[in-house]
């Protein structure tokens, strides 16, 4: 586990984030078999290797298979700083982001991130669509409800960069 590099260790994050589409992962394994097979222990390596990438359920496998081989602190912190970042860069949907943010307060624990940012957000901003549900929305009354979101924005943003800065002063 220690001794990932810093190449493979972001590329599984990202695979297991759902940054990383499966196809592209495979490739990523192909590509860089070399530098794998040095890296990896045996087993795992060959489990990549022969891994049938098509099969039904790949992504649940090989997240198990990956996941013996992280460490999940570790994935936690990453992937909460990825979407703490988003938010303060404007590079996510906000209502989104408040699902992704819950999805991770019970993912970790309900002891690492802080309960407003984990599912205070989330639960007053629960009845406001994510952009894929617009459509569903006539538009007046979406108008009305996204008015909501924007009634939040600056205080998510600044909980979002305190707790960043947390995070950065724990390296």
């Amino acid at each position: 586990m220690d001794k990932l590099t810093d190449t493979t260790k972001q590329t599984f994050f990202r695979l297991l984030n759902g940054d990383l589409a499966i196809k592209e992962f495979e490739q990523w394994v192909y590509n860089s078999s070399d530098n794998l097979e040095a890296e990896l222990q045996p087993d795992f390596y060959l489990d990549l290797i022969s891994f049938n990438y098509n099969q039904k359920d790949n992504f649940r496998q090989l997240g198990d298979k990956i996941g013996t081989q992280i460490d999940t602190n570790e994935f936690n912190i990453w992937r909460t700083r990825r979407l703490l970042r988003d938010i303060i860069e404007n590079k996510i949907d906000l209502v989104l982001a408040t699902r992704k943010l819950r999805e991770l307060y019970f993912d970790t624990g309900e002891n690492f991130i802080p309960i407003t940012l984990g599912v205070g957000y989330e639960s007053v901003l629960d009845d406001v669509p994510t952009p894929s549900e617009y459509k569903q929305w006539e538009s007046g009354a979406l108008k009305q409800v996204l008015k909501k979101v924007d009634g939040y924005r600056d205080d998510i943003i600044r909980d979002a960069k305190l707790f960043l800065d947390t995070l950065d002063r724990m390296k």
